[in-house]
């Protein structure tokens, strides 16, 4: 009986520190006491809800992989063959449709948050630091990475790893403006780069290396800064030839090798370097220009592709670089020992699938491939195929086809719904901000939670109307909170995660058209006649189409349609029956639907109806499942098109 035990414990022990133990994947964890530092970590965590919440995971996903192997257990040799045969056609057709033509640069700067605060305060330039906080580290410096310390660890267990670590609060509004200053760079050489985060960004400079050629060296030169290049004394080594030699002008806030400033002596031939015209010429380019503005330094990889480049920025971090020519075989050369964890989008659970399988690097994955169309659907298994021959995307999404905005903070323990609903709604300012720059507005709005038990819920809500403003959104989010509060009542809701996101965007199209036909209604002052009901896409539903579905909803959902039935008075069957009529109805008029009606079921509150009609009338924001014909129409509507657009 102890024996098993040992065994049970032993078991779960593998199973958490494959989930949190040390990924020396990372850069600048290479070369580490993973022994000890696994066993810090479980000393650190054991017993705790985080410990066993983890545990929860890992035997989940051992399910899922003893699932997956009974499964390979029933194939036959016939089968086999037969899905050999056809995924072998398909790599064909891959392989025709191989892009080498173009060039993709990634670029990731190197431990950001943390090298900027480092940049602002000296004092912790030869010290550990994360940032974040004691729930959740955002990043740390290379010095912390010594001792274990990285991203996505709670703060307390770093403190365990490293005692001396300084944890610092992270300042979204500096990093921004410091991330603002790098894509000014990046910008010119690629206006439609794509950025992802404060901290890493996709150029293709395909066209820009096609100008370049023609370019005087003058203006291919840049001068040296005091202020951020740091390397030794000029009077030792020619700084532009050490640069170029990729050697030095390492960020005094990174690095411990600076002897001394460069001294400026105007503007002058020998304080610049000029840069080439190749590929591997433009990134050195890139980077010592955001090193010279910003004084920090950053990693690239330049490959065929998106996932090519991602990988290559990867290899020479910090302060490096790596390409991959583009030549089909180089591609291979490349992926052939490459761990599958080094791959984008393949994070631990994935990995640990895999290695069941015996697959632990990319060209096992592209050995498998036959096996792996009949264990994984066909998108999980034609990615690992993409992967395993090196395939990706080189089409880079500008900001407007970009499908999602979100913004999250990590804390202590929030557990009272004044200051839930006070971070929200900061939240939702953030958010507000950052699509009003961009020009987007959305229709989907949602809530992400995780509780005190690292368990995380999300919660969705489509509207009619496109938001994008703070109260818009806050509008839509407040209510999403307001029934997860509802939902543990009496007790409190204790959350250490919030997040709100915001998708579905309209397209230059659809906007172009909405503005259009606000605009011709405002001016010609016509009534409305026809109201567009947009097929509801949320994960959750206010009305359903028949009372027996209705009451088969969530709690979750139960709630929500309570509070707003009895915020408006309205019965449960009486709203059920009027969104079947609804819905049976290709044209319903006006005359037996009226507005009254309509607003009832969810169209405007009588709250939102104003009374004087030179105020006008909020917004609507109408949530529903039902898939309503787009020509659906409300003839003899009294209502002008100022009641919902105002």
């Amino acid at each position: 009986m102890d024996d098993m035990k040992k065994v049970a414990n032993s078991s779960c022990n593998d199973g958490f520190l494959f989930r949190m133990g040390l990924n020396d994947n990372k850069a600048g964890m290479q070369g580490l006491d993973k022994e000890k530092i696994n066993k810090i970590i479980m000393e650190a965590t054991k017993g705790s809800r985080f410990y066993e919440n983890e545990l929860k995971k890992d035997q989940q996903v051992n399910q899922r992989i003893e699932k997956m192997m009974q499964l390979k257990e029933k194939i036959t040799t016939q089968q086999l063959l037969k899905a050999q045969l056809q995924v072998d056609k398909l790599v064909v057709e891959l392989e025709q449709s191989r892009n080498l033509s173009s060039t993709i640069v990634h670029i990731d700067m190197d431990a950001f948050y943390a090298a900027v605060e480092m940049r602002d305060n000296p004092e912790l330039k030869e010290k550990p630091i994360a940032v974040g906080s004691m729930s959740m580290l955002s990043t740390s410096n290379y010095h912390a990475r010594r001792f274990g310390v990285r991203a996505a660890m709670p703060g307390f267990i770093a403190k365990k790893l490293c005692p001396h670590l300084t944890i610092v609060p992270l300042n979204f509004e500096k990093y921004g403006k410091v991330s603002k200053e790098v894509r000014e760079i990046l910008a010119e050489y690629d206006p439609n780069f794509m950025p992802m985060g404060l901290d890493e960004a996709y150029l293709n400079i395909t066209e820009h290396l096609e100008e370049r050629l023609n370019w005087p060296e003058d203006r291919r030169r840049f001068f040296f800064n005091t202020e951020s290049t740091a390397g030794v004394d000029k009077d030792d080594m020619n700084m532009s030839d050490k640069f170029n030699e990729g050697e030095c002008s390492s960020s005094p806030v990174l690095f411990e090798d600076n002897t001394s400033y460069l001294k400026q002596r105007g503007q002058s031939v020998e304080n610049s370097v000029v840069f080439g015209t190749s590929a591997e010429e433009v990134v050195k380019e890139i980077r010592f220009r955001i090193e010279q503005k910003t004084q920090l330094t950053a990693s690239a990889g330049i490959a065929p592709n998106t996932t090519l480049a991602k990988m290559c920025s990867d290899r020479n971090k910090p302060n490096g670089q790596y390409r991959i020519t583009p030549e089909r075989q180089a591609v291979l050369d490349f992926l052939k020992d490459l761990p599958i964890r080094k791959v984008p989008g393949i994070g631990k659970v994935t990995e640990k699938m895999l290695k069941a399988l015996g697959i632990v690097t990319c060209s096992e994955l592209y050995q498998q491939r036959a096996l792996l169309s009949l264990l994984f659907s066909e998108i999980s298994w034609r990615n690992f195929l993409d992967i395993s021959l090196g395939l990706g995307s080189t089409h880079l999404e500008k900001d407007g086809e970009r499908k999602s905005r979100s913004t999250e903070r990590t804390f202590s323990e929030i557990n009272t719904a004044e200051d839930q609903y006070s971070l929200c709604r900061e939240l939702c300012r953030d958010l507000a901000q950052e699509l009003q720059k961009e020009g987007l507005k959305g229709k989907t709005v949602t809530l992400k939670l995780k509780n005190v038990n690292f368990e995380v819920k999300t919660r969705a809500s489509t509207v009619l109307s496109s938001v994008s403003t703070e109260e818009e959104i806050f509008a839509v989010a407040k209510d999403l909170l307001g029934t997860e509060i509802d939902s543990v009542a009496p007790h409190p809701l204790r959350i250490r995660l919030m997040g709100v996101r915001v998708s579905g965007f309209l397209s230059e199209e659809e906007k172009k058209y909405q503005q259009k036909s606000i605009t011709s209604f405002l001016k010609s002052g016509k009534e409305v006649g026809f109201l567009r009901l947009q097929p509801e896409k949320s994960n959750q539903e206010y009305f359903t189409k028949s009372s027996e579905a209705s009451h088969r909803g969530s709690f979750f959902d139960q709630k929500r349609a309570a509070r707003l039935l009895n915020s408006e008075n309205l019965a449960p069957n009486e709203a059920v029956g009027l969104i079947q009529e609804l819905t049976e109805k290709k044209d319903f008029s006006a005359e037996n639907y009226n507005m009254e009606n309509w607003n009832r079921v969810g169209g405007l509150s009588k709250e939102q109806q104003c009374t004087n009609p030179s105020q006008g009338t909020k917004r609507s924001g109408l949530t529903t499942s039902q898939s309503v014909s787009k020509k659906t129409k409300l003839s003899n509507s009294k209502h002008t098109i100022k009641t919902f657009f105002k």
